[in-house]
């Protein structure tokens, strides 16, 4: 499947040694084998279901990093993790799959990062408390809608409403150019789909209540001055 996969995206020819001239028997010594220079890793699958053949000695990449499917051998045997870039084994059917990989390949990608935004969660308290703090800046915003005596109106449904995406419109839809304007300047609000018309407000888990607050504080402002 890797194989397979890295034939749709390499132009060079990724494939240095598939098992088939020795019928599935044997694995060689990687060392004596032509590899890429220019390649960026070596990848081996650890343990070959099919044919069963397993390596006992992992290879060392001429030049990249060494990066291994363990799908079928994870536990099941000491492995020096230090000698890989990238480790990881997927459980079929479940569909769940696990990772290993060193620190200096991560850098800023988007898995650090998706790292960072985890232990956030957690600091705040898990989902649980997420959730509590997401529905108490949605409900400040959809009042703000519903009080506004039709000013600002809210195309949703109360029980299905968003709590990460508002949207909303004016009564007086020529003032909405002008209220994205305002907004605009604050860094608050974005116009809608223009499928759609009106605006939208997203306010994610990152978005702060005083963020939330501010743009109350405008549509009431703004409202006062041209309802």
């Amino acid at each position: 499947m890797a194989f397979k996969e890295a034939q749709k995206v390499l132009k060079t020819k990724p494939l240095i040694w598939s098992g088939k001239s020795e019928k599935h028997t044997k694995i060689p010594y990687f060392h004596d084998m032509e590899q890429n220079p220019d390649a960026k890793f070596l990848h081996i699958c650890a343990n070959e279901t099919i044919y069963g053949v397993e390596y006992k000695d992992y290879p060392s990449p001429k030049n990249g990093i060494l990066v291994a499917d363990m799908s079928s051998n994870f536990y099941s045997n000491p492995v020096v993790v230090s000698k890989f870039g990238f480790i990881y084994g997927g459980a079929q059917p479940s569909g769940v799959t696990i990772v290993i990989i060193k620190k200096d390949l991560i850098g800023n990608d988007g898995i650090y990062m998706a790292g960072l935004a985890f232990e956030d969660l957690l600091d705040q308290g898990g989902l649980v408390e997420v959730e509590k703090k997401n529905k108490k800046k949605a409900k400040i915003l959809y009042n703000a809608y519903d009080g506004s005596n039709g000013f600002y109106r809210c195309p949703v449904e109360k029980f299905v409403r968003s709590f990460m995406n508002v949207p909303f419109t004016l009564e007086k839809s020529g003032l909405e150019a002008e209220f994205i304007k305002e907004a605009a300047k604050e860094n608050m609000v974005q116009q809608w789909h223009k499928s759609v018309g009106g605006m939208r407000a997203s306010i994610y888990n990152a978005m702060p209540l005083a963020a939330v607050e501010k743009l109350v504080a405008l549509m009431k402002d703004f409202q006062a001055r041209y309802a």
